[in-house]
């Protein structure tokens, strides 16, 4: 009971930034415009890579716009664990990680999504998605 609230906590310090970050988030600022917009083209070809891939698993994906996870629910496979559950079964027997997304909810009933990231390379996420359609292709 103690460690729910103390897991729930890590999760939002790890995605804060740090000061001893910030000189480095300056000189991301001081790139150009092609930069970022490479970067937003490249990230969205990943998303809708990824997304057609688990959208063809039979996972339900629900649109994602400003952020590099896609949420998913898994019901639509049979699984017939908890979003937890879920996402141990995939890393222990398809090596693919996902974040089950009761982890930043207090209340519950939701507990049938997952989230999987795709800020990754592109072959990474074709690995992820060939790994996924082994195990429930």
């Amino acid at each position: 009971d103690l460690l729910t609230p103390i897991a729930r906590a890590h999760q939002f310090l790890t995605f804060t930034t740090p000061p001893n970050l910030q000189s480095a988030v300056a000189y991301g600022l001081g790139k150009n415009d092609t930069y970022f917009n490479d970067l937003s083209s490249d990230l969205q070809t990943r998303r809708d890579h990824l997304g057609k891939g688990l959208t063809a698993l039979g996972f339900d994906v629900l649109p994602c716009e400003g952020t590099y996870f896609i949420t998913t629910d898994f019901r639509p496979l049979g699984f017939h664990g908890n979003d937890v559950e879920f996402c141990r079964h995939i890393t222990t027997e398809a090596r693919v990680a996902a974040v089950p997304v009761s982890a930043f909810y207090q209340g519950g009933g939701i507990e049938h999504f997952a989230r999987f990231c795709f800020c990754k390379e592109e072959a990474s996420l074709t690995e992820a998605l060939s790994r996924l359609t082994t195990h429930f292709g």
